[in-house]
């Protein structure tokens, strides 16, 4: 019998585009998407369109409250502060059991090797580089649950950048540094280190997001 090859479903098609047109910043915080408005743009089915919100909304891409369009998330500081402190728990365990095998993986070698390259980027370029390096990181543990875990997470992390993707938070060279160091920790086998590198990097960025966020949203407060 000859083998049939699997297709994207217009479902996930639909999906893909939105989470582009999200984290792109051409879908700003706070915008608007009804079913109807989301059918008509993709000329699908108003129930293609409903499971392809809902997939969004469970994602934490999209905000819907009862008898409401679903929106574009608007993260506030308070948000970003518990993003940050929970994927720091997750890949402090991750660095510390790379540090304990000496074992760097190379899809994060390759992602900060793209991060240098990018030093005269604008910020929303250093996105997906920056969250492809920390997500090899956890990737590396080879478990699917943690993965599975890290990966919505990631998702909230480049919400977050691109609701700030106007400003430069850290110098892309520091990132670079910052990670490189990271790096030199694990091979080394310095668990603790390699801990307190990945914190303090985590921290910085948290703070200074946090804080831009901040500024966004007395912005919007007094608009």
């Amino acid at each position: 019998m000859a083998a049939r090859l699997g297709v994207v479903s217009v479902v996930q098609a639909v999906i893909a585009s939105l989470r582009t047109r999200i984290f792109s910043g051409e879908l700003t915080p706070g915008t608007p998407l009804g079913e109807v408005e989301v059918a008509a743009h993709y000329q699908v089915a108003r129930p293609t369109a409903k499971a392809a919100l809902e997939n969004l909304v469970a994602s934490g891409l999209l905000t819907r409250n009862a008898h409401q369009s679903a929106k574009v998330t608007r993260l506030s500081a308070a948000d970003a502060r518990d993003i940050y402190r929970t994927r720091a728990i997750i890949e402090a365990e991750a660095v510390r059991l790379l540090a304990s095998t000496g074992q760097v993986p190379e899809a994060a070698r390759q992602a900060n090797a793209e991060i240098t390259a990018l030093s005269d980027a604008s910020p929303i370029q250093i996105v997906d580089p920056d969250v492809r390096f920390h997500a090899a990181l956890v990737q590396a543990l080879e478990s699917s649950r943690t993965s599975a875990i890290y990966e919505q997470l990631s998702d909230e992390i480049r919400l977050c950048m691109t609701q700030v993707q106007d400003a430069t938070l850290l110098n892309t060279a520091d990132i670079a540094a910052e990670h490189a160091r990271l790096l030199e920790k694990i091979v080394v086998g310095d668990q603790e280190g390699a801990a307190e590198v990945l914190a303090q990097h985590l921290s910085n960025a948290s703070t200074r997001l946090a804080e831009h966020l901040d500024s966004l949203s007395a912005g919007h407060q007094r608009a």
